[in-house]
Formats: structure tokens, sequence, C-alpha cells
């Protein structure tokens, strides 16, 4: 999993605001943000719609996966590099 840092900026009374409602949870500023963030993005997550696979699908994407650990896979640089195969 990728994980990525962001850093923001808050003003002082930014911060007494956050502060207040971070205390009430139990949280410090900093991991009541995160909790913030992570339930919106939970919430956008949840939107899009999800679908089963069929087996078959599922069979193919697992011997892709297979087959790009083994190596036995390349890298093409734009979708023009097909004709070159």
């Amino acid at each position: 999993m990728n994980t990525q840092k962001i850093q923001i900026t808050l003003t002082p009374q930014e911060v007494a605001s956050l502060s207040i409602k971070s205390k009430a949870l139990g949280y410090n500023v900093t991991k009541y943000i995160k909790y913030i963030v992570t339930r919106e993005a939970e919430e956008i997550i949840e939107e899009y719609p999800t679908y089963k696979m069929s087996a078959k699908t599922e069979k193919k994407i697992l011997k892709a996966i297979a087959d790009r650990k083994a190596g036995k896979t390349i890298q093409l640089a734009s979708p023009y590099d097909l004709d070159k195969l």
C-alpha cells in the first residue's frame, strides 16, 4: 500500500476550534483531522458501485499477476508499442 504524507497550514483560530472538537472525542488535533479526512474518503468510496467479476475473468487476472511476478511481461511506453510486438 502506498501512502502519501500531506502537510497543511492552519491559523491559530482554526487550530483552536479543531482542538475543542478533538478533545471532546479524545483525540489530538492531528488525529482528529485524519479522522475527518478518512471519514470523508470512506463516504466517497462507498458511492462507487462494485461488481462481482466472473470466475473466468478472475482466473485471467490471477494469471496476469503471476506472469508479472515471474517476469514474463514487458512494460510498453505507449499503446503504439503494441505494433512492435
